[in-house]
């Protein structure tokens, strides 16, 4: 019961813009129910079922790639 009263609490009262975006993220990290638990995806403090674009392994994949070379491109412009 508290979860849901802290969750209620936490993402259902007026903030700044920077309040909101980390709201679901401070909950995350914050409540005591979720302790132990990972792999889960959270929108606006509620538990959903990400897009079946994000659980794909292709996009997985792809995203890796471009990190890499987006992280490679970083790196490089730094030295020079």
């Amino acid at each position: 019961m508290w979860g849901v009263l802290n969750r209620n609490l936490l993402c259902s009262r007026l903030y700044s813009k920077e309040q909101q975006g980390a709201a679901t993220t401070v909950y995350c990290a914050a409540a005591p129910e979720l302790e132990g638990l990972g792999g889960m995806y959270f929108n606006n403090c509620c538990r959903c079922v990400p897009s079946p674009e994000a659980q794909s392994e292709d996009t997985a994949r792809a995203l890796w790639v471009l990190s890499e070379r987006l992280i490679e491109e970083a790196l490089g412009s730094q030295s020079g």
